[in-house]
């Protein structure tokens, strides 16, 4: 068999000019930006009150005593959620955003948001492995104040000195 050097040259030229090509060859990249500025207001269109002076809050902390294989309930906690626009209503999100409990302690848990009517209810019980998704959206009424009922039970196993904590949420529309 006789070999042509002349084309295997050619050729080798060719695979080695291909491959130098290929690894040479450079990607150019752009960089794009935007820039976001706030302003500082007190409260959302919707947050949180105080019922002993009507005064808006962003966030709050609540506690009550829960007691082994017992239900307790607190129908009107100290405080509500209030759209206090004059003229829209605000779309509204809710949610049970963490927990540190299991079903030992605590059976299951009940939050109602409501006024007349019910805004938002969720009844969590698998404390195991709870929801932390948000709710579809609710139409919370212009200059309006809505009470939060909490029912909590209580575990038949639990354990006093035992602190079950809860993290709500509310995602409302900016402003």
């Amino acid at each position: 068999m006789k070999i042509n050097y002349k084309k295997s040259l050619k050729f080798v030229t060719l695979l080695i000019s291909a491959l130098l090509i290929g690894t040479v060859s450079a990607v150019a990249y752009v960089t794009l930006q935007w820039q976001t500025s706030g302003t500082v207001v007190a409260n959302p269109q919707v947050c949180f009150v105080l019922w002993s002076d009507n005064t808006k809050q962003n966030s709050f902390t609540y506690s009550i005593s829960i007691f082994p294989a017992v239900l307790t309930i607190d129908e009107n906690i100290t405080y509500g959620v209030w759209n206090w626009h004059s003229t829209e209503s605000r779309t509204v999100y809710f949610r049970l955003a963490s927990e540190n409990t299991n079903e030992t302690d605590v059976d299951w848990i009940y939050y109602k948001v409501y006024r007349a009517t019910t805004l938002y209810e969720r009844n969590e019980t698998n404390l195991d492995s709870p929801s932390t998704a948000w709710s579809t959206g609710v139409s919370a009424t212009n200059n309006t104040k809505y009470s939060i009922r909490m029912e909590i039970k209580g575990g038949s196993s639990a354990v006093a000195g035992h602190t079950p904590t809860f993290t709500f949420q509310i995602k409302v529309e900016n402003p």
